[in-house]
């Protein structure tokens, strides 16, 4: 065997980075960040680090392990975790996390003893909804849900215990298969996506890189100019932080309205136009093309143009420029264009499961073809039986999830080529638009009855888990990770932290007193305008969405045919999401340096400056992570460096 056969095979052998000790670990680290996600995010309001891209807390975590696994780098070197150990370690709390979020399970959960307690005389929630609701699914012991609502109890009773297990276990699974199907499908594109495409999967880079030190010619932690950025964001989180807790600490300022100086028709039809420095955002976009860049921050201005034309054009519609449904049709745009781009491979794939013959070679695939197909299908069956079971219609239910796995599937497709600080789509998710299609009144009143735990992880869209599941897969793919058993101690990681979200929403909702419980009236609410005022289809919401999905097709054909043109369609549906307010103008920063370095240091400078910029996300991510944990320390709400 010759020299560079060797190297070819230690190249494409497996590193033994799902280990015991690597899953313990995670395991072990799994309630603590659990805990703070619900903490954080429900009761106090703050952080929310699950609607992020990118979660600081598991960033956090990730360099808490490194800086403990240096003495023993350093003493027992053949008892240190490896990069591929610690990279385990990372994606199964990224998929721990995301599954504990608000806009995933615990907004779910608010929903389970809702229209019991909340019904009254003047909503009528016990004759509209109470016969249509199965019992399994929900909770409507008085007794129960009594010291749930109104607090300073425990959950850990027999009485409390006995009355959530039924509806834990159900909602638990049901959240668990619908990631399974999730990774199903990820495993079909990964090939395509991550080897023959090669998207640059931007937030992948800064856990790889601070795992990466002991192989690297030059080590990360010993960069100045990453120590450089993490010191400016750092020291601005804690001249601020000093700031909220004592107001006579001087304030940095990061943010300003210039909306406020647009007054006057039809230049304040803008609205807010908030110019902010949030250095984690500039140290993330910077990792972002430079076309894709561009395409954010110009579109997102072109969104607030949209509004003046409209204003000098006296549009009086309500919801105009009905951006929501136009980032809907956007993102089902995305899909068809992802799905048409990769027809070749997926096409050999199906060839494969039907046992024709096939190119396609599944060897190296995290599970074999087949069984990822199959297992989509069966899994999105099981979904529908479950909702089908629970009141809904199987034309409904089978609708629901095929725009829901749609839309995930565009969102990891953003997230790949993108790699966006956030995501989401307000209030204009899979339920809005088959109701806009048909119409409520051509729904059955058990059919809207079983909506509400839906329409809760559906009506933002911030948390998605299929994103994480591919960018597990690419940072396997790096650092040579069995993916055969990666996928297994993920899904080990999304059914351990249900349970532990369960127990912590719960337990934390006995304290504090139905703690998110608005969420569950909002879903509920809906429902019944949806009951008793039935309408009819929504034209305007089928146009708008129509509008965003040819907006899409339109700039796919031109960037293929014209090398020249400037904007991404990825952009489009990122910009005009109303929280990308916060983030146009440090995009609009990185863009600028970043055309800046290129232009007159070339792909040499940019390489140099880029721990710089990961150092300005670090810091933040550290500090903000201490400063909620100070927060929990001392009972008290403290700074939080995000303003979404």
């Amino acid at each position: 065997m010759s020299l560079t056969d060797i190297r070819v095979d230690n190249k494409n052998q497996k590193s033994n980075g799902v280990t015991l000790r690597a899953v313990l670990i995670a395991l072990a680290l799994v309630p603590v960040n659990v805990y703070l996600v619900v903490q954080w995010e429900t009761v106090w309001g703050t952080q929310y680090p699950t609607t992020m891209g990118i979660f600081f807390n598991a960033i956090f975590s990730l360099l808490l392990v490194v800086i403990l696994n240096l003495p023993l780098k350093s003493l027992l070197p053949g008892k240190a975790l490896n990069q591929a150990e610690l990279l385990t370690i990372y994606a199964m709390l990224m998929m721990a996390i995301t599954v504990s979020g608000h806009d995933y399970s615990q907004s779910l959960f608010c929903t389970l003893g809702t229209s019991h307690w909340f019904a009254t005389p003047e909503n009528e929630w016990s004759s509209l909804f109470w016969k249509y609701i199965p019992q399994w699914l929900t909770v409507n012991d008085d007794k129960v849900l009594r010291e749930f609502f109104e607090g300073e109890s425990t959950f850990y009773t027999v009485p409390h215990i006995k009355g959530w297990l039924e509806p834990m276990i159900w909602w638990s699974s049901f959240l668990t298969l619908m990631v399974f199907v999730m990774l199903c499908i990820t495993v079909v594109v990964r090939k395509q996506w991550i080897e023959r495409e090669k998207l640059t999967y931007p937030l992948v880079h800064l856990p790889f890189e601070m795992t990466h030190h002991e192989n690297s010619h030059q080590p990360f932690f010993r960069d100045r100019l990453l120590w450089m950025g993490f010191g400016i964001a750092a020291g601005i989180d804690i001249i601020n932080g000093l700031n909220y807790l004592l107001p006579v600490f001087v304030q940095f300022p990061l943010k300003y309205n210039l909306g406020q100086h647009f007054v006057e028709r039809p230049w304040n039809a803008v609205g807010t136009l908030p110019v902010q420095f949030n250095p984690y955002a500039i140290g993330l976009a910077f990792a972002i093309p430079l076309d894709l860049l561009f395409s954010c921050w110009f579109l997102y201005l072109v969104w607030k143009a949209e509004r003046v034309v409209g204003s000098i054009a006296g549009v009086n519609m309500p919801a105009y420029p009905f951006e929501d449904q136009q980032i809907l049709g956007a993102y089902l745009g995305i899909a068809a264009v992802a799905l048409w781009l990769a027809r070749k491979p997926i096409w050999g794939v199906l060839k494969q499961v039907v046992g024709a013959r096939s190119e396609a070679d599944d060897s190296a695939e995290p599970m074999r073809y087949r069984t990822a197909v199959l297992g989509a299908i069966l899994g999105t069956i099981l979904l529908v039986v479950f909702a089908y079971r629970a009141g809904m219609s199987i034309g409904f239910a089978l609708s629901f999830f095929l725009i829901y796995f749609s839309i995930a599937f565009a969102f990891t497709r953003m997230r790949a080529e993108l790699g966006p600080p956030l995501q989401g789509i307000h209030y204009s998710g899979p339920l809005q638009l088959i109701v806009a299609t048909v119409g409520s009144r051509r729904l059955s009143r058990q059919t809207l009855s079983a909506a509400p735990p839906y329409w809760t992880f559906t009506k933002e869209f911030r948390n998605n888990p299929m994103p994480f599941v591919l960018e597990s897969f690419k940072l396997a793919d790096r650092s040579r990770i069995d993916t055969k058993k990666l996928w297994k101690v993920m899904m080990l990681a999304v059914f351990f932290s249900l349970i532990v979200t369960f127990c912590t929403f719960l337990q934390l909702s006995y304290k504090w007193g139905g703690v998110g419980a608005w969420r569950g009236v909002s879903a509920y609410t809906v429902i019944e305008r949806w009951t008793t005022r039935p309408i009819e289809a929504d034209t305007r919401f089928l146009g708008a969405v129509s509008v965003g999905v040819i907006f899409v097709l339109i700039n796919t054909v031109l960037r293929l045919r014209f090398l020249w043109w400037p904007l991404h369609p990825l952009g489009y549906p990122l910009a005009g999401y109303y929280h990308f307010d916060k983030l146009w103008f440090p995009f609009f920063i990185s863009w600028t340096l970043k055309w800046v370095i290129l232009r007159h240091g070339g792909i040499k400078a940019y390489r140099k400056a880029f721990p710089f910029f990961l150092g300005l996300v670090l810091g933040e991510f550290t500090m903000g992570s201490i400063w909620g944990i100070v927060g929990l320390v001392t009972g008290k709400p403290t700074y939080t460096f995000k303003s979404w």
